[in-house]
């Protein structure tokens, strides 16, 4: 199976975690959170978007947000261009 791995910092980890448990917020930015953490976690690909309910490139594109801007331009609202 797939995995798209990626290492989160301490303090991004704990700020996902701490936005899932409080789930205070949109839940557009939780659920990036959730996906984020399943990343973390080295969940399945697969799993994670069967549970989380988001599409494969939803999946790259959040990866690639974060590790480019960082945690708060990962969890960030904005729209795509078109």
């Amino acid at each position: 199976m797939e995995k798209l791995k990626i290492t989160l910092t301490t303090a991004d980890y704990r700020q996902c975690v701490t936005l899932c448990l409080k789930g205070h917020g949109h839940v557009s930015t939780i659920n990036r959170a959730q996906v984020l953490l399943a990343l973390h976690d080295g969940v399945d690909i697969s799993e994670v978007m069967r549970v989380l309910r988001v599409k494969r490139t939803r999946l790259w594109r959040l990866r690639k947000q974060y590790l480019q801007g960082g945690l708060n331009d990962a969890l960030a609202d904005r729209r795509r261009r078109s």
